[in-house]
């Protein structure tokens, strides 16, 4: 096995790891594996703060892991439909192994500027959630085809690195997305001071008045939920159906 590609946090720390074999593996799974010699071209170093993996000496300059790494900020801008930077190059690759990894039989959905993805992958993840959306578009009441239609955008989009983002998420101080429907943190943690949500009114740890580092990740542990992210999104639909009624009133308001 081999490491194709390396999430790290802003501070360049390694935090996922993506194999040859598209197998997705956390720092800790991936020094496990290294210890049992499953991974060439790598050795493990301990230091006082952790455990970490490093480059064997004569391995080829492209196939280091400081020339495979990707941050997560980078990351994240990629799923926002923005570029990443073009030295990048172990992420494009990723992508290409990810691609023909896809049955060519297969059929397929494309997003606009994003990686192919198996058509039953979006139907079985959105058909599992089936319940929870028809819950979420009665309690806001929304359209449920509107708010799957956004979902079966958001599972095409991210499907390329759904893993590995989710693995990549215990480092998080930006705004990321996270869960099912791909909701913001600072959009979900709006919603819920303006009350259109709260995930757990029994959490006191949701009374923060402002997002930190932590707060962030007390939040997003939420977010990645299905049931939560789904209500979010709803939420979300129905805040700026809110907003436009709103200013419906306003201009007829000054054309009285």
């Amino acid at each position: 096995m081999k490491i194709i590609l390396v999430v790290t946090d802003s501070k360049r720390k390694n935090l996922v790891f993506v194999s040859d074999k598209l197998d997705i593996l956390s720092l800790d799974e991936a020094v496990k594996l290294a210890k049992e010699g499953k991974i060439e071209g790598v050795h493990i170093v301990r230091r006082s703060s952790g455990t970490y993996l490093r480059t064997n000496k004569g391995v080829p300059k492209s196939e280091e892991l400081d020339k495979l790494s990707i941050s997560v900020n980078d990351l994240y801008t990629w799923t926002r439909g923005l570029k990443i930077p073009k030295e990048v190059l172990a992420f494009s690759r990723y992508l290409d192994l990810y691609n023909k990894s896809l049955s060519e039989i297969q059929s397929y959905i494309d997003p606009v500027g994003r990686p192919r993805v198996l058509e039953h992958i979006v139907r079985d993840r959105l058909r599992s959630h089936r319940d929870l959306v028809f819950e979420a578009a009665r309690h806001y009441k929304i359209d449920p085809y509107i708010l799957g239609a956004i979902l079966i955008d958001e599972i095409a989009r991210v499907n390329p690195i759904e893993d590995i983002s989710d693995k990549a998420k215990a480092k998080l101080g930006f705004d990321a997305s996270g869960g099912v429907a791909q909701v913001k943190i600072e959009t979900a943690y709006g919603l819920f001071k303006l009350g259109y949500y709260n995930p757990n009114p029994d959490d006191p740890k949701l009374s923060f008045k402002s997002l930190d580092k932590d707060s962030r990740l007390h939040f997003y542990d939420y977010l990645i939920q299905p049931r939560h992210s789904i209500f979010f999104a709803a939420a979300r639909v129905r805040y700026l159906g809110d907003c436009r009624l709103a200013q419906n009133f306003i201009n007829w308001q000054k054309n009285f």
